[in-house]
């Protein structure tokens, strides 16, 4: 009798816990949240003269604002931050830096083949 009533009891279980594990949503780890780049950056690359300043905006993960300091280059640029890497451009869409990493106050790449070292001034 109690083999009888184990093994459909069993398997009442084993369908349970089936269906629980199957709807659970697994963790998506391609959703990161994007650093946050907002404020003023200054710095410069290893063979620049000049001091580079950036003035940034974000609004999730798309970025806006302005680059001063890069002679032909400076003007509105925009850029998109995806985790700790951000991409800019100018904004008329033409030319894009590689992606540069964000670590806490600081962003850096290489721009050129020379590279490039901005802080958060605070």
């Amino acid at each position: 009798m109690l083999k009888n009533v184990t093994l459909p009891l069993l398997g009442v279980l084993i369908a349970a816990f089936t269906g629980c594990a199957g709807s659970q949503k697994p963790p998506s780890a391609s959703v990161a949240t994007p650093a946050n780049v907002n404020g003023t950056w200054q710095g410069g690359t290893t063979t620049g003269a000049s001091t580079v300043t950036m003035v940034l905006k974000q609004n999730g993960n798309n970025v806006a604002g302005t680059l001063t300091g890069a002679g032909t280059l400076d003007g509105p640029i925009q850029g998109v931050v995806s985790g700790n890497t951000i991409q800019l451009s100018e904004k008329s869409g033409y030319g894009e830096t590689p992606l540069l990493n964000v670590r806490g106050d600081q962003i850096t790449g290489t721009l050129r083949g020379t590279t490039l070292n901005l802080r958060r001034v605070r």
